[in-house]
């Protein structure tokens, strides 16, 4: 069995825990946001970058939704260990932004973004694991919280380094500085948490009724999230009409990080006051559903800030529950990071489907109005399916 966390972490290691996530953010978010589009504009022109990107990141989150739950089961069979899972998978997803910065190619892009998200899933598995570890229960929604706001906060980092420093190779080369720097302070900070017995049983754990409910509004809620991201430099552009699409997805991420962090933040301490879980799940899609609906019906760029600003917020709600959600359902603590892999699925399955989603509607008798109305009606299921899941309050 593992150590049940019963100490209250302190504020120290959260910071340190938060840069980490911060960092894992910034590598991931940044080449989605900025470099990967632009990259495929450069290599395909722009009657190929959607299909292109949607290539690219496709293959990505095949590779991720393999790797989360790999990485998760080798960090249970070594002893619940998650530092050596957090070094190792940090320098393969560095080695796959190296590749990126020199890609000519579609092969190369298509490579260098599968080892961006294979190894990044590793630090994400780790920190995940870690929350189960050594987080009380009375602190995970506070810790949570922290998890979420944190990879939203990665998001408009890697995003502004993408725009400060170069649209090209410059730009992959500081988010590979970025991601190691960030997450250097855990390493001296964290103390793994190892397992009393000498033996780990290789068994598979089942998942629990209430674990697979938390995995489906973990998954729909994700996907509304990658729907939203996922052509949002081409809605501007495109649509909306800006002369600078690279620097007003940096304002709207600007904005949409600020609601989610500050709702993020004050949530997570509400809820672990309050002991409730699932209003703020209900309020979340309630919410994204409506900042949807508005970037389908009113393509004006002061009304995409108005929505990134209500999707902010609706994100915020439901990252400030997140984690202490699923961590609660676990259905078995010596698979605690097998199951945190399986349940990271539904963060990483919306990446694969978002673009396979988006592309035929966007290039075909749809167009971007149709897509966010259908994001908002994906929103609107998550709400339907919350009171299947009784087992929390």
């Amino acid at each position: 069995m593992t150590t049940v966390a019963a100490t209250p972490v302190r504020r120290r290691w959260m910071t340190a825990y938060g840069l980490a996530m911060v960092g894992v953010a910034a590598g991931w978010f940044g080449p989605i946001q900025i470099l990967l589009p632009e990259q495929a504009a450069r290599l395909a022109g722009d009657g190929g970058k959607e299909a292109l990107l949607a290539l690219v990141t496709a293959w990505g989150a095949a590779a991720s939704m393999v790797a989360n739950p790999l990485w998760g089961v080798l960090s249970d069979r070594i002893r619940s260990r998650r530092l050596p899972i957090f070094v190792a998978g940090t320098v393969v997803g560095v080695s796959g932004l190296l590749v990126l910065a020199s890609a000519g190619s579609t092969a190369t892009m298509v490579t260098g973004w599968i080892l961006v998200q294979a190894g990044l899933n590793g630090p994400m598995a780790a920190l995940a694991a870690m929350i189960g570890d050594v987080v009380p229960e009375r602190q995970r929604g506070t810790v949570g919280s922290l998890f979420g706001v944190a990879q939203i906060v990665g998001v408009v980092l890697g995003t502004a380094v993408a725009v400060a420093v170069g649209q090209g190779t410059i730009g992959y080369i500081a988010v590979a500085i970025a991601v190691p720097a960030l997450g250097a302070a855990l390493l001296v900070i964290h103390r793994d948490v190892p397992m009393k017995a000498d033996r780990v049983s290789w068994k598979w754990t089942r998942p629990s009724a209430p674990f697979a409910w938390a995995w489906l509004i973990r998954f729909l809620l994700n996907l509304v999230n990658a729907l939203v991201l996922v052509y949002l430099f081409y809605y501007l552009s495109d649509r909306v009409g800006v002369t600078d699409a690279a620097l007003w997805v940096l304002i709207l991420t600007v904005v949409n990080v600020l609601f989610a962090g500050i709702v993020g933040a004050i949530g997570g301490v509400l809820s672990d006051r309050w002991e409730r879980r699932r209003i703020f799940v209900a309020v979340a899609a309630v919410t994204l559903a409506a900042g949807t609906a508005m970037l389908a019906l009113v393509p004006v760029v002061w009304v995409a800030i108005g929505a990134s600003a209500l999707v902010g917020a609706g994100w915020g709600a439901y990252i400030a529950v997140d984690m202490a959600v699923i961590t609660q359902v676990l259905p078995d603590a010596e698979t605690r990071a097998t199951m945190l892999g399986v349940a990271n699925i539904a963060g990483t399955l919306p990446q694969l489907l978002a673009p396979v989603l988006a592309a035929p509607i966007v290039t075909g008798p749809g167009d971007y109005r149709t897509l966010y109305l259908v994001t908002a009606a994906i929103a609107l299921l998550a709400l339907a399916v919350l009171p299947r899941l009784r087992a929390l309050r």
